[in-house]
């Protein structure tokens, strides 16, 4: 009895005192009947009540050595609760060993185990019991192979999963629905929706589970394919097959993925007609996020006004709105969700707002939600300080973000890396690299989050030594058998003009995936080597990759650059073969090739056969009437823009401005260059400086444009100064000539271009000394102008694409 009381004790401490009362009492009569020689069958059931009403481990294994010692160790029954009870605990790994006895050469004991270790969320244990049937010869069956697979998802094991595939195959199971509808779902978490796509063919009797479970992968996927699950909804239709609620929200999710307003409106009044998920907060909350995915903000707020209007539902709308840059209409939509409507936020709610701020580097929005979140006594998690340590490094009040870290009473991975990254896009590398050592030194260990984060911001400061310096520490740690982070230092090296030693990482990887592929393909775009990208596209293929619509861009942008008509042709049918003509992004690509290589008519065709037209759109159809110098289609298509409430971007009022330069249209230029940042808030950059002077100095108003770069808030004037001093010895104005040159020399000037105008101007004013002495000083230096060169395609050049 005074082990009894020993457990009464212990699990008094868990539960309360009736719930121990009663263990107590039902363990001593138990014992009672054990002890006079009896095992019922009733003893059994007694044992199962105690391990369910079992809350600590120490009375968990008191309870099985029981079991164990009345020979119950192989019970079926009891062995099923031992695991649900270990598994609750979150201690099954540890007694593997203690509860496979029960197992014998019967399958069923065993599938059973499996289920419930699978749905404890187990999954390594699944595959442990999977190996163990076919090491003791048991057998597998559709039971089996279905959990096998579905923990292989869940620990997205690839090659383990292509194992049980070949089990299904060899046991003639990979027809049935339960099994195939598994493979679909490994398939489509690794992204390998070609082999997805096959495993769903196979299934011969499809029911509702098979294919949602398609259209599901699709809906995980990101990239133009997904546009076959609406194939595949029509096709379970006819087959007589009704559509679920998990169904329409994942169409909703592609609906939103694609842009496809129109199918995204299909779907919901499918789902009113036959009355699916009325008053159902999954479905509201996903056709609110299509909505808004899909820029129809109006639409998402009558769904949410004639909704339950949970605070998932607001979230949906503020996250949409933050990932297609409306971010002001997300803090907009937050004060009406608190003050109007009365909605409580949740942690999701705050950070998306956060991270709101953070897009528009408004540090004053940022300061009163933080505000907000104090007056409330709202308990600023990691989540949430992690947030504000961004928004406020991105709106520079570093200090903040510091003292907001330093705060923190645990720290983890996750906010370091923030940290880290922050100071190195604020250019306080030596900050970010001391910050790496603290964290190391507190036994914090980097993750892969954190060594791409270093490679990614310092490939955009082009910073080589630093980046060398990461790519030892990633090869000091066991990094670099990563595939993403090689990758990364492919991007870094690239983007740093070392494609020499790009090519060497890349040749390295062992296992090459797509994204591999297309860095090294970008990497030799961006260094000029375009024969080298198309080589790299066919090379690919031949390794088995299939290119997705970022390789297609990459490669059409190659064959552009070498003026290879034939090559684009073939880029552009591989795109039809693909079915990736209703990508709005390779469209556009194909739009910017045929143009540079004169086809401005397929360009043309291209533009007016896009459903869906976006911003980049209108941007590639501009810049290909003004390469064929089409200048008065150019402000015709911008007046469609500002007609059709298209807000343009920088690059659109480079392409506009330049027009109106080449047109002479000095008046429309400049209201469409005082109209940037008036009504269209794009802050005028270098480029833009350049063509309203030219502009400017083509009509001969060289003063004008002289003025304006003066009052301009560029930090950078020299390339700006340089084509204003082009005019000036244009026109024969030696005295601004002289002006703008000796601020070039002020300016340290390290092109040679630079110099060689500054030498003809001193020479047009007759001073010969100064001009001969600027010339010998551009050689002491070491410039020197490269000669020009021109580019004609060869007939014999190799096919792009198969």
């Amino acid at each position: 009895m005074l082990a009894i009381r020993d457990l009464s004790r212990t699990v008094a401490a868990k539960t309360d005192k009736i719930a121990a009362l009663k263990l107590c009492r039902g363990l001593s009569g138990f014992l009672a009947d054990a002890n006079s020689g009896c095992s019922k069958p009733s003893d059994v059931d007694k044992l199962a009540v105690l391990f369910q009403n079992c809350a600590d481990v120490r009375s968990l294994k008191k309870l099985h050595a029981r079991v164990l010692t009345l020979g119950l160790g192989r019970d079926v029954t009891l062995g099923s609760e031992i695991l649900i009870c270990y598994s609750s605990l979150g201690v099954l790994p540890n007694t593997r060993l203690c509860f496979q006895g029960f197992l014998n050469n019967d399958l069923a004991q065993w599938n059973s185990a499996m289920v419930d270790i699978f749905r404890a969320g187990y999954p390594e244990e699944v595959i442990l019991l999977y190996r163990g049937l076919k090491l003791h010869q048991i057998g597998l069956d559709e039971k089996t192979i279905t959990f096998g697979l579905k923990s292989c998802t869940e620990l997205r094991n690839l090659l383990l999963g292509k194992g049980m595939h070949a089990d299904s195959l060899k046991l003639g199971l990979s027809r049935d629905k339960f099994v195939g509808s598994s493979l679909v779902g490994l398939y489509s978490k690794v992204a390998r929706m070609d082999d997805s796509q096959k495993a769903f063919e196979e299934i011969l009797d499809k029911d509702v589970v098979s294919y949602t479970s398609m259209i599901t992968g699709y809906s995980e996927n990101m990239d133009s394919t997904s546009w076959k699950a609406f194939e595949i909804v029509s096709d379970m239709l006819r087959s007589n097959l009704e559509v679920n609620r998990v169904t329409l929200v994942s169409l909703l999710q592609v609906a939103g993925n694609l842009g496809a307003i129109r199918e995204g409106k299909s779907v919901h009044c499918y789902s009113i007609r036959r009355a699916i998920g009325l008053s159902d907060e999954v479905l509201e909350t996903s056709l609110v996020h299509m909505y808004t995915r899909c820029r129809a903000y109006q639409l998402a707020s009558a769904v949410l006004k004639n909704s339950m209007q949970s605070v998932a539902s607001w979230n949906a709308i503020l996250v949409g709105l933050a990932q297609t840059g409306q971010s002001g209409n997300a803090i907009h939509h937050f004060s009406v969700m608190i003050h109007e409507h009365k909605v409580i936020p949740d942690s999701v709610t705050y950070a998306s707002v956060i991270s709101a701020c953070a897009e528009l580097r408004n540090s004053a929005c940022a300061a009163s939600v933080h505000a907000y979140l104090i007056r409330r006594s709202i308990p600023l998690d990691v989540v949430l300080v992690t947030a504000l340590i961004e928004v406020y490094f991105k709106c520079t009040r570093i200090m903040r973000s510091r003292r907001l870290f330093d705060q923190l009473m645990v720290k983890d991975v996750v906010s370091y890396n923030t940290m880290i990254y922050g100071y190195l896009q604020s250019g306080m590398d030596n900050e970010a690299i001391a910050l790496l050592k603290e964290m190391m030194a507190e036994c914090i260990a980097p993750n892969s989050v954190t060594v791409l984060s270093l490679l990614a911001a310092i490939a955009d400061h082009r910073d080589l030594v630093r980046g060398r310096c990461i790519h030892g520490f990633a090869i000091r740690h066991g990094y670099c058998s990563d595939v993403d982070i090689a990758n990364q230092i492919i991007c870094m090296y690239s983007s740093c003009g070392k494609i020499a030693a790009a090519r060497i990482v890349f040749a390295s990887l062992e296992k090459k995936n797509l994204v591999s592929w297309t860095a090294m393909m970008m990497g030799c775009l961006s260094c000029g080597h375009g024969g080298e990208t198309v080589r790299l596209c066919q090379l690919m293929q031949q390794h088995g990759e299939k290119p997705d619509s970022v390789t297609v861009m990459t490669a059409a942008q190659a064959v552009s650059e070498l003026g290879h008509l034939k090559g684009v042709k073939q880029i552009h049918c591989f795109v039809y073969r693909a079915m990736l003509e209703k990508d709005t992004k390779t469209t556009n690509s194909l739009i910017t090739a045929y143009a540079k290589c004169g086809r401005l008519d397929l360009s043309i065709g291209l533009f007016l056969s896009l459903e869906h037209r976006d911003l980049d759109s209108w941007n590639s159809m501009i810049s290909a009437y003004g390469m064929h110098g089409l200048y008065i289609k150019v402000l015709e298509m911008f007046k469609l823009m500002e007609e059709g409430n298209i807000n343009p971007d920088g690059l659109t009022f480079s392409s506009v401005l330049s027009a109106c330069s080449h047109a002479g249209l000095v008046k429309e230029g400049l209201r469409i260059f005082q109209s940037m940042a008036s009504i269209y808030s794009v802050l005028p950059q270098e480029e833009h400086y350049g063509c309203i002077v030219d502009l400017l100095s083509r009509a001969g108003h060289l003063e004008e444009g002289y003025k304006l770069i003066k009052l301009s808030t560029l930090n950078d004037r020299s390339s700006v100064l340089c084509a204003l001093l082009s005019a000036c010895r244009t026109h024969g104005n030696t005295m601004l000539g002289q002006i703008i040159s000796n601020e070039l020399l002020e300016l340290r000037q390290q092109n040679p271009g630079a110099y060689a105008l500054i030498s003809e101007v001193f020479a047009q004013k007759g001073q010969w000394n100064k001009s001969a002495n600027i010339r010998n000083r551009a050689k002491e230096s070491g410039l020197r102008k490269l000669p020009g060169s021109s580019l004609i395609e060869s007939a014999e050049q190799a096919n792009t694409l198969r």
